[in-house]
């Protein structure tokens, strides 16, 4: 596979959106993220990216929580106690498939991370084969919980000051 052209696009907040807007989502994530959208919806930001040819419509969204976060697992939980201070959590990354391999994830990160560049982020996998996926874009493996390929969560970290 050669080279791939991301389209010009444009980086944008989705203010406000009602429950319904995330039905593309996986649908763990909807079982997930649903029932505590009204609360986190307070401090939470949605971010979208969007080929400027409108016919294509939203390419990647992802959240960037605040003061009340998604139920994280015990893991997390230590994680955010060490973190809170000096770095928001993203959380709920998600391509729409016809634009995967396209370099739109590595965009939406770009523009996150211009948007707001004094912030340091946090996030956690649990797959393992997305870790190299994120050190592309200059997240740095900050912890691990488990066994590698087996029920492996990784905390990455991106720190603007690195």
């Amino acid at each position: 596979m050669g080279p791939f052209v991301i389209v010009s696009v444009h980086f944008q907040e989705i203010n406000n959106p009602a429950p319904d807007f995330f039905s593309f989502l996986p649908i763990e994530w909807q079982n997930e993220l649903l029932p505590q959208w009204n609360a986190l919806s307070q401090s939470a930001r949605v971010y979208g990216l969007f080929p400027d040819d409108q016919s294509e419509g939203l390419s990647t969204i992802g959240i960037v929580f605040g003061s009340d976060l998604p139920k994280l697992t015990p893991y997390e939980m230590e994680l955010y106690a060490l973190l809170k201070a000096s770095y928001r959590y993203i959380g709920y990354v998600y391509t729409m498939p016809h634009f995967r391999g396209r370099g739109h994830a590595s965009k939406w990160f770009d523009n996150l991370k211009a948007h707001f560049p004094k912030q340091n982020f946090w996030l956690t996998v649990e797959e393992p084969a997305l870790t190299e996926f994120y050190k592309k874009n200059h997240f740095d493996v900050f912890s691990r919980l488990g066994q590698i390929e087996a029920n492996e969560e990784i905390c990455l970290i991106y720190n603007q000051n690195t």
